[in-house]
């Protein structure tokens, strides 16, 4: 995993581990199925699997060393568990992100580490339940993934392993899941077995297109931790600060 990451961690069966002497997380947070109860399609658990763990952010993950150099940015650690959300597949929370200074949301790029995951990206219209454009875009080890200002994202895991993805965005960019869940999650459920489903709680649904992972985003590159990447050109990333849209198409 280290090559793939560019930093001292390592993958166990269920999460990751690493040296606290090396490195730097500022906060670990769990989700729990109690915590996706209201961005699913159907809820149908007995109490005690509220209490299952869905996926778990690592933030503001860095080398002891390079702590100067992650003012602006933050790099966060994702780990999503392999399994079901009732006749779901597991999944993480659909969020949008803020607005920078500019007026523009701010974008984020993602790196698949480890297993395989399905990203939905959605475009809302007029407002949130009207949805201009829905993309997914199915990620593979090393993919890269730029996530433009206007887009929310949801990540589904329908592998039977966890999935590890690293993330890079603006240290002040928060996440907003409050439409998502009044809508009961993103616009397409992915069944478990297989199909994608509408979500009926929005009123109008383009037909999903299907992406592709963008794997030469500036000079980046497929197989380049977006770590060392950032450390060996931090300027090249200034579009996730100061969001400029025309960086970014999908």
């Amino acid at each position: 995993m280290r090559e793939y990451l560019g930093l001292p961690i390592e993958s166990t069966e269920e999460m990751i581990q690493y040296n606290s002497n090396e490195v730097d997380v500022k906060k670990i947070t769990v989700y729990k199925v109690k915590d996706l109860q209201l961005s699913v399609l159907k809820q149908v658990w007995k109490s005690k699997e509220t209490e299952k763990e869905v996926f778990r952010v690592y933030e503001e993950v860095k080398k002891t060393e390079d702590k100067e150099f992650w003012d602006d940015m933050r790099f966060d650690l994702i780990v999503v568990q392999a399994g079901n959300l009732g006749e779901e597949f597991i999944k993480t929370l659909g969020y949008y992100r803020s607005f920078a200074d500019n007026e523009y949301r701010y974008p984020e790029i993602y790196q698949l580490i480890e297993g395989y995951a399905e990203f939905v990206l959605q475009q809302q219209g007029e407002y949130h339940e009207k949805v201009k454009d829905v993309i997914m875009i199915r990620a593979q080890k090393q993919d890269l993934l730029a996530i433009p200002p206007s887009y929310g994202v949801t990540i589904i895991n329908p592998s039977q392993k966890k999935t590890i993805l690293a993330r890079i965005r603006a240290t002040n960019a928060e996440e907003i899941s409050s439409d998502y869940k009044r809508s009961r999650g993103e616009c397409y459920y992915r069944i478990k077995d297989g199909r994608w489903e509408y979500n009926n709680n929005y009123e109008e649904i383009p037909a999903l297109r299907l992406g592709e992972p963008q794997n030469r985003w500036k000079s980046m590159k497929k197989g380049i931790p977006i770590y060392v990447s950032y450390m060996y050109n931090p300027k090249r990333y200034n579009s996730l600060v100061e969001p400029d849209p025309t960086e970014f198409t999908i």
